[in-house]
């Protein structure tokens, strides 16, 4: 009874410690603390047992409880200390692997027992056992290579004195090394001179070498010492543990007010992005002052804005954080290799970061001809070398228009939903302000050509009558004049019935026809318009390739319209090619969601200037070889059947139109009913 009396004061500081700490867990959620509080338990038990072990009858089973207790509590300790601490498999698996044949060698030891074997198969579990653990689990590192032979010769050596029968080593060698261990992992867990590192490291290193010196002391048996004394290194850990927790928290603080500062800058800048593409700025003159400004208010070092061409291909608008050869590998695959269809590509195959970002694994991301960073990051669930961020820019009818990629994160734990939230909300700005930007340009077009299309009709009419005048006056005088003179008529008639054609196409692309659409497939019309271009094709040397996805859908067009632009297209993509070498001429078809897109390639110079190329009487032909009104009258064909035309040049040469056309609607009404 007077030793409960006398270990009740360190009974009634452990009982408080231990409510420190589980009030303390209310308030920080971390899973170290939760280990860190069941050993505080566990030291609490080892005290309370301690003072029953006067008790005859009990002294045996408080020994083995005390004991126990005290080495489970040293391994609690270890294990929040480790890499993996948060990894609750390989901790628990950590911990059972040690604690169960701690304790069975604690028990064996305070009962007696005289099986050597148990002690020595109890020490090769802890000693042995444990690196054996963290090495199949492929946690080897600097610390772990500096404990595991320390671990393993003084598992030798307890092994060699548990077989002399010393059996009372093991304990105090697996006590010594328990509580000595967690100083240094302290410190690499903490790498700062902070007073709570200081105090729990000192604590840990003076609490596992007062084992060694209480050992010793049975060598002088007149030398006393206050038992208390070895109380003091525990308290030392358990004022250090707090004065940590504190130290997080102040930190925690003080980078929460970093983080809302630099939030707030990104705001700003944000904000002030935005202003800019709602006053109508050019898109292209924002790219680098957007990409500079997420490189600076985010963790990540390097942006590309990648936009889409009207033809799919993709090219590089802005960047920031690029090397300069990084930047010139980066222009030439944008050009060659990137395309619209690999940014939904990415996006599918990508895990899902945010609302509108997707994070590719270096895997991933090697399939698409990356520009690799020359920074390298150690291994971690949040991010690998090689890995990307990308935010596609879609447009509100779906279109992919481009997207932000991002790559080499300053802090790798900061890749999350919320960092990419409000670079999404400026990528949803830029998509909608390219969408419209698009859109106008149309607009303007549609404007301009319904301008055009009344001054022309007007002046088309106004031609028609003295036209025919002519005509038919020559058809007469040819009857009256002799052969010479009548050479020069047919020559005049003929010029004048070209000039009647020009006028219709004028006509035709002025007015607005009633069109006889009926459901079509493409593969027989384009059949003939080249089998009517065949002698054509021949005579300039053209190679014509055909690729049509054998189960495309029916469209809804008027086929003599449609053979119109099939057959203008392709003598246009001829006239182009005059003068090259090898001529060809590449037409495919497939489906894409629910419109049916066909594109003409040809190897010719491509075109001057994109941006005109369906514009009335622009052309580049030689004068007397073209009108200018071919596209046009395409382009307003297209548009009345629901469809779009676009034209884009091809590198390194030719040239590209891309005809969209909607899927038939019966088509689309049987899969709705089918999907329902």
């Amino acid at each position: 009874m007077a030793i409960l009396f006398d270990q009740l004061p360190t009974i009634l500081v452990l009982a408080v410690l231990v409510g420190i700490f589980v009030a303390l867990g209310r308030h920080v959620k971390s899973e170290r603390l939760v280990l860190w509080t069941t050993a505080w338990v566990l030291i609490f038990v080892h005290s309370v047992a301690k003072s029953l072990v006067p008790v005859s009858m009990l002294a045996p089973a408080a020994v083995g409880i005390a004991q126990s207790a005290l080495v489970l509590a040293a391994l609690f300790f270890v294990a929040s200390l480790t890499i993996f601490f948060e990894n609750t498999k390989l901790t628990t698996a950590l911990l059972i692997l040690s604690g169960v044949p701690a304790t069975a060698y604690n028990f064996a030891l305070a009962y007696h027992l005289e099986e050597r074997w148990v002690y020595i198969v109890c020490l090769e579990f802890v000693f042995f056992g444990i690196p054996v653990f963290v090495a199949l689990s492929r946690r080897l590192t600097v610390e772990a290579l500096g404990w595991m032979p320390i671990s393993i010769v003084a598992g030798v050596v307890a092994i060699q004195q548990a077989w002399g029968r010393n059996y009372s080593f093991g304990s105090l060698a697996l006590l010594t090394i328990s509580f000595s261990l967690p100083a240094f992992l302290y410190c690499r867990r903490y790498p700062r001179l902070s007073p709570g590192v200081i105090a729990s490291a000192c604590g840990f290193l003076l609490w596992g070498a007062s084992f060694t010196f209480q050992s010793l002391l049975t060598i002088w048996p007149a030398l006393h010492l206050n038992q208390e004394l070895w109380n003091t290194p525990r308290f030392f850990v358990a004022l250090g543990m707090m004065l940590t927790l504190l130290e997080d928290k102040s930190e925690f603080l003080k980078s929460a007010r970093t983080r809302e500062s630099e939030i707030n800058r990104q705001l700003q800048r944000f904000a002030g992005i935005t202003s800019g593409l709602l006053t109508g700025v050019d898109i292209n003159s924002l790219c680098h002052e957007i990409a500079q400004a997420i490189m600076e208010t985010t963790t990540f070092q390097r942006v590309v804005i990648v936009l889409g061409t009207d033809g799919g291909a993709l090219t590089a608008a802005g960047h920031a954080g690029f090397e300069p050869e990084a930047v010139h590998q980066m222009e030439q695959r944008s050009a060659q290799i990137w395309r619209t269809e690999m940014i939904e590509q990415a996006c599918q195959e990508g895990t899902k970061l945010g609302e509108n970002s997707y994070l590719l694994k270096a895997a991933q991301v090697a399939q698409y001809g990356p520009v690799p960073s020359k920074r390298q990051f150690e291994p971690s669930e949040f991010w690998e070398w090689g890995s990307a961020v990308i935010v596609p820019l879609q447009s509100t009818r779906g279109a992919i228009l481009g997207c932000l990629a991002m790559d080499d994160p300053r802090d790798v734990t900061r890749v999350t939903a919320d960092e990419m939230s409000q670079i999404e909300l400026l990528a949803g700005d830029l998509a909608v302000t390219i969408d419209n930007a698009a859109l106008h340009r149309q607009l303007v077009r549609s404007e301009k050509l319904a301008a055009i299309g009344q001054l022309v009709a007007g002046v088309a009419h106004e031609l028609n009558n003295p036209l025919t005048s002519i005509v038919g006056y020559s058809e007469l005088l040819t009857d009256e004049v002799p052969a010479p003179a009548r050479d020069k008529l047919d020559k005049m008639i003929r010029e004048a019935h070209r000039m009647r054609r020009i006028i219709e196409n004028l006509l035709r692309f002025a007015r607005q026809n009633t069109l006889e659409k009926k459901p079509t497939s493409l593969q027989p019309l384009l059949r003939e318009v080249l089998a009517l271009s065949e002698y054509h094709l021949s005579a300039n040397n053209v190679e014509v390739k055909v690729s049509i996805d054998p189960g495309l859908p029916k469209v809804t067009v008027d086929e003599d319209q449609f053979k119109q632009i099939l057959l203008n297209l392709l003598n246009n993509s001829v006239d182009a090619m005059d003068g090259a070498r090898k001529k060809r001429i590449r037409i495919e078809a497939f489906l894409r969601e629910d419109r049916v897109v066909m594109h003409f390639d040809d190897n010719g110079p491509g075109f001057a200037d994109t941006n005109r190329v369906f514009d009335p009487f622009f052309t580049t032909k030689p004068v007397g070889k073209g009108t200018g009104l071919g596209l046009s009258i395409c382009y307003g064909i297209v548009k009345e059947h629901g469809g779009e035309i676009l034209a884009s040049n091809l590198e390194p040469h030719g040239a590209r139109i891309v005809l969209e056309l909607p899927v038939h609607a019966g088509i689309l009404t049987a899969k709705a009913v089918s999907v329902s």
